[in-house]
């Protein structure tokens, strides 16, 4: 936390109070711009995330002249989306999951006890994500211009400038709201996340012209996201006329905004009288946990007495119960984390109910003869695969690392081997489950015929998992932090998931993009899976020339993983043997 004077005015050259506090908010709100360039993860998902669609969006498909006359291109309708998407990741997401952090860490008890008003406290948050907001949208537009001929209208740049300003306030008091609201830090990822990216599906900011159902529209119409994607819309559309501003749009904006501030005053001012009322509570048992402690003593020896008269197991256990103990090890890990789950088991799900659906339905049948529901069922279920086995396990095996577990483990009867298999094990289990949700929404909502090759499509989706999951472990072994590794993972797989059709069907890539996509395994996954699932699949179904990829791919990473892992396991044993002596 930065240093600030106790004394208003103090190091301001002036004592006018209000010039000091305002000198408060600009340090604070350095501060967190700070603080947020020193975490990766934010910065990939509040402004690399929206970006990276942008480009990738407009390289397949935002190039295309619609208008030789004028030279008006897709990407002029394409960009609205984006720069939106960018505003709400920037203030939205980032505040509510920097604040839940924050408060997590013990930041906010320890801001709550320094002379610095809560209103600068919280108000170097909003404008770090004001700031953050405006930058990620002009990213998307200076973008388009510079690369993608994107046309800026002179007539709309100052409603384009005073939307991001109401927007980006407006859905700060949101995301402060949602953050108050909920408990822990991957609570809140999971529901900020889990809240905008399916409502961006139907607030026409990844689609361009998509017809969704009536009530999808509705939805839309409800939320602040889709007024935004309007006013953007129309400002930049060449074919209007007029200063840009749409004051009914702004003003559901606004009135959303208005209600996040005023759920998030209520909700910060119960913590602050949660906390005294802690307080009181705490000065007043001090007496009686002093008492408490000697009848604990006496306790804890005729516990120990009572434990030492137990009869004790003898010998190290087999390699098999080291092997289970850490499956359930790793399952535990994976489930516990609600950010984790979210991404890897929820958003596949809500992604499978949403895509087929503003694109003509389920039950559309696309050129190879498969239904889109289906198809998408297979590539979701890939897509959870990989977030759980290449994002979430190599994460939280790097996060074990940072707090030491594994160095512990170095003097414990527990193989490199074993742990490194139990992980993935747990990987495999959660895909399944994730697999399984899948295919109980599609039979549900589609009502396909009953694909042959399931029983291909099964060990296509374990195969993968495995192959997901010994290179993420791999990839973990080269990069030191925890923060880095979810930075390298998610920065490689969302940019792979748009070019191997997991996202996008169809489309056609410039030559470099497919033979990129074809290099890695996950657009080999996906393939696979479209072969299993195929209605006039023959013979077992197995993609053999896929699945022997995937198969190279473990074999590659897995002597990379032995080599290097084992050094790390090595070096801790040393460290531990060093310290005993």
């Amino acid at each position: 936390m930065t240093a600030l004077a106790a004394r208003p005015g103090a190091g301001t050259g002036t004592g006018s109070p209000h010039v000091a506090e305002a000198a408060m908010l600009g340090r604070q709100t350095r501060h967190e711009l700070v603080s947020l360039v020193r975490t990766p993860v934010t910065l990939i998902l509040s402004i690399g995330l929206p970006l990276l669609f942008f480009v990738l969006l407009s390289a397949l498909i935002g190039n295309e002249v619609l208008d030789p006359v004028q030279g008006v291109r897709l990407v002029q309708f394409l960009a609205p989306g984006m720069a939106s998407f960018g505003v709400v990741m920037a203030t939205f997401s980032f505040l509510a999951v920097g604040l839940a952090e924050a408060r997590a860490t013990g930041v906010v008890k320890r801001q709550a006890g320094t002379p610095v008003p809560r209103w600068v406290l919280v108000g170097g948050r909003v404008c770090a994500a004001l700031v953050l907001g405006l930058v990620a949208a002009a990213l998307v537009l200076v973008t388009g211009v510079l690369f993608y001929g994107l046309v800026l209208p002179g007539r709309s740049m100052v409603a384009v400038l005073v939307t991001m300003l109401v927007a980006s306030a407006s859905f700060s008091a949101l995301g402060l709201a949602l953050a108050t609201a909920l408990p822990t830090m991957q609570l809140t990822l999971a529901v900020s996340n889990g809240v905008v990216i399916p409502l961006a599906f139907v607030s026409d900011m990844f689609m361009v012209g998509a017809q969704m159902p009536p009530a999808l529209s509705t939805l839309g119409w409800i939320f602040p996201l889709k007024h935004l994607t309007a006013i953007f819309s129309d400002a930049l559309n060449p074919y209007l006329t007029g200063s840009g501003f749409q004051l009914g749009h702004l003003a559901v904006i606004a009135l959303w905004g208005l209600l996040g501030a005023v759920v998030a005053t209520a909700l910060l001012r119960r913590d602050e009288d949660r906390s005294t009322a802690r307080g009181r509570r705490a000065a007043d048992a001090t007496g009686a946990h002093a008492d408490a402690k000697v009848g604990a003593h006496v306790g804890a020896r005729a516990r120990r007495r009572a434990a030492d008269a137990v009869p004790r197991r003898s010998g190290s256990p087999s390699v098999v119960e080291l092997l289970v103990d850490q499956l359930r090890h790793a399952q535990a890990l994976l489930w516990r984390d609600a950010s984790a789950v979210f991404f890897a088991v929820a958003f596949p799900v809500v992604l499978v109910a949403i895509i087929p659906s503003v694109n003509g339905g389920g039950d559309r049948l696309m050129a190879s003869g498969l239904a889109l529901g289906t198809f998408y069922a297979g590539t979701m279920a890939v897509y959870g695969a990989a977030v759980t086995a290449y994002v979430n396990m190599p994460q939280g095996l790097a996060e074990d690392r940072e707090r030491g577990v594994l160095k512990r483990t170095g003097g414990t009867p527990l193989p490199a081997a074993a742990l490194v298999t139990g992980r993935v094990a747990g990987a495999v289990g959660v895909a399944l489950v994730t697999g399984l949700a899948i295919a109980v929404l599609t039979a549900l909502a589609y009502r396909p015929a009953w694909p042959p090759g399931l029983a291909a499509a099964v060990l296509t989706l374990v195969v993968a998992t495995v192959c997901f999951a010994v290179v993420g472990q791999a990839v973990m072994t080269f990069v030191r932090s925890a923060q880095a590794v979810i930075g390298v993972t998610l920065g490689t797989l969302l940019p792979l998931a748009f070019v191997s059709d997991i996202f996008v069907v169809g489309a056609k890539f410039p030559t470099v993009l497919e033979w990129v996509s074809w290099i890695f395994p996950l657009r080999h996954a996906s393939a696979a899976m479209a072969e299993a699932l195929a209605p006039d699949v023959t013979g077992t179904g197995l993609a053999f020339g896929h699945l022997g990829m995937l198969v190279a791919w473990t074999a590659v990473a897995a002597v990379v993983l032995s080599r290097r892992f084992r050094w790390e396991a090595r070096e801790s044993g040393h460290t531990a043997r060093t310290s005993r002596r």
